[in-house]
């Protein structure tokens, strides 16, 4: 069972902040919502171990080169920059990550996580139903890596979207892991096993 606990300030020290204002065709988007959070979880009989979630700007933005219209033409208000990367301000993926992703994120330990591969365990789906009624697939990407500071892990929500045209052949035989087995695996430093 997850048990959610607020961030102490002393597990933030050196992390990244919030997103600051982004704002899009004249409206302030709040990102309040991809602020950094903890949880605990127990992953073995007596050990229970802190999870300190991080979430990256690919939550809210997509690749310029996904957008429809040629670079030239993207209003340059809408491109947003954290410093290592360019990309488009993407209106569905922040009202998606503003209703549903940390709600999934805090239900990971109730889903079935699916792995890319056996190195880099990164994506859970979430089926929901979109804004004109149809169904589509949400998929969070993550990582999940030990803190070498402190007696932790660091769950990293790489990005969150729609997938067009559903799962992959790859993505749907792909092996299945529960969260405690994935975070008691990376805890020790064992290879994930499904």
């Amino acid at each position: 069972m997850l048990l959610v606990e607020p961030l102490p300030e002393a597990l933030a020290d050196g992390l990244p902040r919030p997103f600051g204002t982004v704002s899009f065709r004249g409206v302030v988007w709040d990102l309040s919502h991809l602020s950094p959070f903890a949880f605990r979880v127990q992953i073995a009989e007596r050990c229970d171990v802190s999870v300190l979630v991080l979430f990256s700007c690919h939550c809210f933005t997509k690749s310029i080169q996904w957008d429809a219209r040629p670079i030239a033409s993207i209003p340059t208000q809408e491109i947003y920059t954290d410093g290592r990367e360019r990309r488009v301000l993407c209106p569905e993926r922040y009202a998606l990550s503003r209703k549903i992703l940390r709600k999934i994120v805090l239900s990971l330990g109730t889903r079935r996580i699916t792995l890319a591969d056996d190195r880099r365990p990164n994506f859970v789906t979430h089926e929901h139903v979109d804004a004109l009624g149809r169904k589509a697939l949400y998929a969070v990407f993550f990582e999940v890596e030990r803190d070498r500071r402190r007696k932790r892990l660091i769950l990293r929500v790489q990005s969150a979207y729609v997938l067009e045209g559903g799962l992959t052949r790859r993505q749907r035989e792909a092996k299945k892991i529960a969260l405690s087995t994935l975070l008691r695996n990376i805890h020790k430093g064992s290879p994930i096993r499904a």
